[in-house]
């Protein structure tokens, strides 16, 4: 996700207020540690257009999960 620089703390402070299942989770941390879409689809038995798909319903849980929360800052 873009224009926020994602620490340890603020990872593991979205999945648990954004309420992650397990792929979800492993997909923004492996994107935290810089893995490429390919390499999670890869990871995952996904296709690339799946992650890209996942990717963007995580964006939106983000941005929900941002506005009530004081631990997230918002997404630029």
């Amino acid at each position: 996700m873009k224009w926020i620089t994602w620490t340890k703390a603020l990872v593991e402070t979205f999945i648990d207020e954004g309420n992650l299942n397990e792929r979800q989770a492993f997909l923004i941390r492996t994107r935290a540690k810089g893995y490429t879409i390919a390499e999670q689809a890869r990871l995952l038995n996904l296709s690339v257009d799946q992650v890209n798909k996942d990717i963007a319903k995580l964006r939106k849980i983000y941005d929900q999960v941002s506005d009530i929360s004081d631990n997230l800052p918002k997404r630029k």
